[in-house]
């Protein structure tokens, strides 16, 4: 197991964060209000990003639970610090815009498990959540899955369970549609399983390596788009699919983690750890805007730029004002 360096701070993957962000948030502009059928595809992929980056991250905390067990509460305490306060205001006001406050799906919203089985929702009413489904149930499971194996076997275990769950994903594709086999909440933890594994192998790839695999796999996902979109329920493609989104993650991932020599330019810096610290605010806050923004008559490109301009200045007030103090109470890791 590599221990050298484990936390370092990629100022790449702050970049990446931000990009993934906002791609999100201007895919979903396009897809959710205009109807735009490539940008929602493309949104998949920045979603994806998402997952892989939060497996690399949170690598060096995880391990931390195998020097100390206290620090597998606070784990808890401080993911939950970081990730609950600012999705509960997300969703009572998402909740009030649509008139949802007093439902079954807030609650269901709520504890997050609105995506654990298949049109358990009776309106999908805050619809880019299911990303924090999966998420929030990975940190809440996974820490205790790694506790029952050793340290030094951590990578095997790791591999045997990517593999089951592979193959259970394979035995129930037959069950349930393309869309949930991609959002479904105990679906998807393979996803941030590879970015937690690629902590074990990503110095192995260059520069040059990462960027021209990226762009063959990026090339070949929007050429394949039309036929993806049409054979969709077709089982082998989408189990083919899913690989294929992780592969691109990872390799992006990869990509990002190789750019630190870039990163020395102190503006690109300071940008990068900006919007990295915007992100996840615009992430819950951008399908607020889209709400918003859809009945009023602006011309789309007018529409575009308020859209932007909110989500960067509520973004950043949010940060400053909001998720910061809170951060800054935190508990350190034993």
């Amino acid at each position: 197991m590599q221990n050298k360096n484990i936390n370092n701070h990629y100022y790449g993957l702050d970049l990446l964060r931000g990009i993934s962000g906002y791609g999100v948030a201007v895919t979903h502009f396009f897809a959710f209000i205009y109807g735009s059928v490539f940008c929602e595809y493309l949104s998949f992929l920045f979603v994806e990003f998402f997952f892989v980056l939060s497996g690399f991250v949170l690598y060096p905390q995880l391990l931390q639970i195998y020097n100390n067990k206290k620090n597998l509460f606070l784990f808890y305490k401080r993911r939950w610090l970081r990730t609950l306060p600012v999705y509960f205001f997300s969703l009572i006001i998402v909740s009030l815009i649509t008139n949802k406050l007093i439902t079954f799906d807030f609650l269901k919203y709520f504890f997050l498990i609105q995506d654990v089985y298949p049109k358990l929702l009776n309106t999908n009413y805050f619809p880019v959540v299911w990303s924090l489904s999966i998420e929030e149930f990975f940190y809440l499971i996974f820490p205790l899955f790694i506790l029952f194996f050793k340290k030094e076997n951590l990578l095997r275990n790791l591999l045997y369970f990517l593999s089951a769950l592979t193959l259970g994903k394979i035995f129930l594709l037959n069950s349930f549609d393309s869309n949930f086999i991609r959002t479904g909440t105990f679906f998807r933890f393979d996803a941030i399983l590879l970015g937690f594994m690629a902590r074990y192998f990503y110095k192995k790839f260059s520069f040059n390596v990462s960027l021209m695999i990226s762009v063959v796999l990026i090339f070949m996902y929007t050429y394949f788009q039309n036929y993806i979109i049409q054979h969709k329920d077709i089982i082998s493609v989408k189990f083919f699919f899913i690989i294929f989104i992780q592969i691109i993650s990872l390799f992006i991932l990869l990509l990002f983690t190789n750019i630190e020599g870039l990163m020395k330019n102190r503006y690109l810096k300071k940008l990068s750890n900006l919007v990295s610290k915007q992100t996840y605010s615009v992430y819950l806050f951008h399908i607020i805007y889209i709400y918003l923004l859809t009945e009023l008559s602006f011309t789309p490109f007018n529409k575009f730029i308020i859209y932007i301009a909110l989500l960067f200045t509520t973004s950043t007030i949010s940060y400053y004002f909001f998720e910061k103090p809170i951060l800054e109470k935190r508990p350190k890791l034993i």
